[in-house]
Order: structure tokens, then C-alpha cells, then sequence
């Protein structure tokens, strides 16, 4: 379908990197496409905020300014395509996208079956936890006990670092990361282990007082746009507007338009 379309405790050391991306603001939201070529069409999921979501009905996120971005920069129109984040693979292998836009990380398994445009950032997962347990879980080694029960999505690479990090914890898997926050507050869960994106939107909004990231990463990932393994035209075309905008180096506004970076100083 076609739609149209951030002073935190002290924590620990943020060890968060930009890979220096860059795009100019003003063509996220200008730019004349062509109205005759070709559209693109873009797959995504909303359920990961700040990266992609629904407001108001509207698509919002870091990745639908980026799109509206590569629109411009490509002269093509776009068009987007809502699903589940499990099912955006298999549409574009199917050829029903011609690219995935939706904060997906670069694993091997994943490359076996697309081919992963230069990456446009470097992430990794995180623990959110409730900020009255901060001494107990300020050494991560005590996430990997028996009477820890630890949270995660299904089918994420946060489940893949649980499953082969946290042997001795208690698993519990949810479906998306709002019902892991929502276990988390309930106490369901004691940390949440999801995507560096979701625990900086959540530990940041200014209004939040219950929960705490722990800000020491505890994967490196990175994230970059998908295309099929054959479709070497477009994947030239995508891994040029990176290199742009990576170049042109005044991308900061717009990331931290939808992702505030914080350096946390370690209590001593």
C-alpha cells in the first residue's frame, strides 16, 4: 500500500557510533523525482520506533526520511510497502519490494539471501532494565543468571545474543518491543534486551522515570538497506547515495532528529 508520509541518569559509558552518514536535511523533505520512472518500491515494518513507524496514520522515522531521501537523490518515486518485519525478505525475494528500509542489521544469514547495501550505521543490542535495579545489574555478567528473567523479540538478532549469551538466564520472548517494554514496567521481565534505537528512545524521553539503559553494548551490528542478490544496478545506485552522504557529512540534524545519542559518564 501506499502511504505519505528526542537528562537521563547517569549510566554507563555510551560506546555508540554514527558511521558518519550524511545527508543534506532540506533534500529529505524537497526534490522533484521523476514522475515517469519507475516507482520504488520500499518494504518496511512500524514496529520499530524511532527507525519506522505509524503516527497519527502517517509513516514516521529515521528510515522513511531516508527513503524520501533517496527519492530525490535517484530521481524515482517511491512507493511504501507495510508488513511484518519477518516477511520483508520474503517479499523481496518474491519481487514484490525492490528494497528493504526498516533498521535491518547485516548478519551472514541475511547476506546469504539479499545483498546488503554499504552499511549507514553502526548499532548493537542493549539492556533496558527498571532504574531501582541499577546495582543489580550495573556488572552485565549478572544478566546471565538463573533468577534474571530476560526479554526479548522473537526472531531478532537481541534473541540470537540471548540464546548464545545468557545460557543460565530466564528466557522470555515477546512479540515487539513495546510488549517487551510493557514487560518490563509489569515486571514480567527484568531487562529487555532489544536494538540500541528502541532502549535510546525509550531511556531518553525526557518524561520517563521508571526505566534505565544500561549504555555499555553488548553486540555490534550494523544496520544497511536490502536489495535482491541480482539487482546489481540499484544496489550501485544506493551504495552511491551512502558514499554521498556519508561524504557530504551533514546528516547530525536529521539522526538526532530520531535518535538523541547521550555520552554517559560511569559512576565512580
Amino acid at each position: 500500500m501506499r502511504i505519505a508520509m528526542n537528562d537521563q541518569r547517569a549510566g554507563l559509558l555510551a560506546a555508540v557510533c554514527l558511521l558518519g552518514m550524511t545527508i543534506a536535511p532540506g533534500a529529505i523533505a524537497q526534490g522533484n523525482p521523476n514522475p515517469d520512472a519507475t516507482a520504488l518500491r520500499v518494504g518496511l515494518s512500524t514496529r520499530y520506533p524511532p527507525i519506522a513507524f505509524q503516527k497519527d496514520g502517517e509513516l514516521a522515522g529515521l528510515e522513511v526520511d531516508l527513503a524520501r531521501g533517496v527519492s530525490t537523490e535517484i530521481g524515482k518515486p517511491i512507493t511504501f510497502e507495510v508488513m511484518e518485519f519477518d516477511e520483508l525478505i520474503p517479499a523481496l525475494e518474491a519481487g514484490k519490494i525492490d528494497v528493504i528500509m526498516s533498521g535491518m542489521s547485516v548478519t551472514q544469514k541475511r547476506s546469504q539471501r539479499v545483498a546488503f547495501v554499504e552499511p549507514y550505521m553502526r548499532v548493537g543490542q542493549m539492556a533496558l532494565i527498571r532504574a531501582g535495579d541499577f546495582s543489580r545489574f550495573v556488572d552485565k555478567g549478572a544478566l546471565n543468571v538463573s533468577d534474571a528473567k530476560v526479554g526479548f523479540v522473537q526472531g531478532t538478532t537481541g534473541a540470537r545474543y540471548v540464546a548464545a549469551a545468557l545460557p543460565s538466564a530466564s528466557k522470555v520472548a515477546v512479540g515487539t518491543s513495546e510488549e517487551g517494554v510493557k514487560a518490563l514496567r509489569t515486571k514480567s521481565v527484568d531487562v529487555f534486551i532489544h536494538d540500541a534505537p528502541t532502549v535510546w528512545r525509550v531511556s531518553l524521553d525526557p518524561k520517563e522515570t521508571e526505566l534505565l539503559a544500561l549504555y555499555e553494548p553488548l553486540t555490534e551490528e550494523y544496520l544497511a538497506w536490502a536489495v535482491r542478490k541480482d539487482d546489481t544496478n540499484l544496489k550501485g545506485a544506493l551504495d552511491a547515495v551512502v558514499k554521498r552522504w556519508k561524504d557530504n557529512r551533514n546528516m547530525d540534524s536529521t539522526v538526532n532528529r530520531w535518535i538523541p545519542i547521550r555520552v554517559e559518564i560511569k559512576p565512580q
